[in-house]
């Protein structure tokens, strides 16, 4: 944050908040952004109605990504009778674009449906191809939520073709995880899994680690609906990784909550109860009270007991005991080499050990089979 602030040292303070909001975005950090934008509106009555509805609009953002909605529409209000005021209709109408994804959020369907439309004639007014695709890509969400899928996914995937056309892939991965969320919503987790998989390859291929994240997580969920608990924690692994390199605090949070039920599923209450603490911990930081006393309250269900291996792990560890190395037992098993290197980690945290040696001579002293491997 320095090297930030340094860049941006002799912009006046209105201006250098507004500068500073991605960063407060990408990090987690909503509760500072909103109090310094805010504090910085209050010193900054004689501003040009510009640069105050650009602040507006800079505090909306981080008041919809803290979950505050209310907070985030009437400040996106604020925002639009600015606009309109210096006759600026390329922004008047993206801020009416973000209102309707605040008043979508908020349950006002109708309201967010006459907003998008009206975004999307001013874009088509100006020429604006790209602001067009925004307000195709919120009607659509629009009509996700009041049970027109077809619809949705429909105008989604023309919102997708239009941003390919410019060349926006950030916000063509946006959609292809928007249309994710729909197929998930329809019950078609396969479609879904797609979606959020070519998603996660374009994040990746043009570097938004941030993008890529939530992809995982998404899909981690969709292999734990599938049964495939082994599939879900490596992503969810990965999902924690990527959100921490990313500086997302929020993202990390919800990856661990996550990654918490996930060893609850495998009977790893002791990691479970950790993973639990921390998320709780991280969602208290970051001002998400609602979701840290949901944390708090899986900690105290669930219960430590005697370390028990799940059938992956037991599979895992009498191969290990017979001599097979990890990309042997990734070889055996049909899963990842990464996937039985958190097996082992685990195991050995669950029975106290430090040493494949000694895990060996643990399982044989249990006299351990591996069923279900091929010779």
């Amino acid at each position: 944050m320095d090297a930030v602030e340094g860049t941006e040292r002799d912009r006046p303070p209105l201006d250098h908040a507004i500068a500073l909001a991605p960063h407060w975005e990408a990090h987690g950090l909503f509760r500072a952004g909103i109090e310094t934008i805010e504090s910085a509106l209050r010193a900054a009555d004689e501003e040009s109605p510009s640069r105050r509805a650009a602040a507006l609009g800079a505090l909306a953002t981080l008041a919809m990504a803290q979950g505050d909605v209310d907070r985030a529409r009437v400040a996106h209000e604020a925002a639009i009778a600015l606009h309109d005021e210096t006759g600026d209709e390329r922004a008047a109408a993206s801020a009416r674009n973000a209102l309707a994804t605040e008043l979508l959020r908020a349950g006002d369907l109708d309201r967010a449906a006459a907003l998008a439309r009206a975004a999307r004639d001013a874009f088509v007014r100006l020429g604006d191809r790209r602001g067009e695709a925004f307000c195709l890509s919120t009607s659509a969400l629009v009509a996700a939520a009041d049970g027109r899928p077809r619809d949705a996914i429909e105008g989604l995937l023309a919102s997708l073709a239009s941003f390919r056309r410019v060349g926006a892939s950030h916000e063509a991965a946006s959609v292809l995880a928007n249309l994710g969320n729909v197929a998930h919503d329809l019950g078609d987790v396969r479609s879904a899994t797609r979606y959020f998989d070519g998603a996660q390859q374009l994040f990746e291929r043009i570097g938004e680690t941030r993008g890529s994240a939530m992809c995982a997580n998404n899909m981690s969920m969709l292999a734990r609906q599938w049964g495939d608990v082994d599939r879900a924690v490596e992503l969810a692994e990965r999902a924690l990784d990527e959100f921490t390199d990313a500086g997302d605090r929020r993202g990390a949070a919800v990856a661990t909550n996550n990654l918490a039920g996930l060893r609850e599923m495998t009977g790893d209450t002791v990691e479970a109860r950790r993973l639990y603490a921390e998320a709780a911990e991280r969602l208290e930081q970051i001002g998400d009270a609602t979701a840290a006393a949901t944390a708090r309250h899986n900690l105290e269900r669930v219960r430590p007991g005697e370390p028990e291996l799940s059938p992956r792990e037991s599979q895992v560890a009498a191969l290990v005991a017979n001599g097979h190395s990890n990309r042997e037992i990734a070889r055996q098993l049909f899963i990842s080499e990464r996937t039985v290197h958190s097996h082992v980690s685990h195991i050995f945290t669950k029975l106290g050990l430090t040493s494949r040696a000694r895990l060996a001579s643990w399982a044989t002293r249990r006299r351990m089979e591996t069923p279900g491997v091929r010779a």
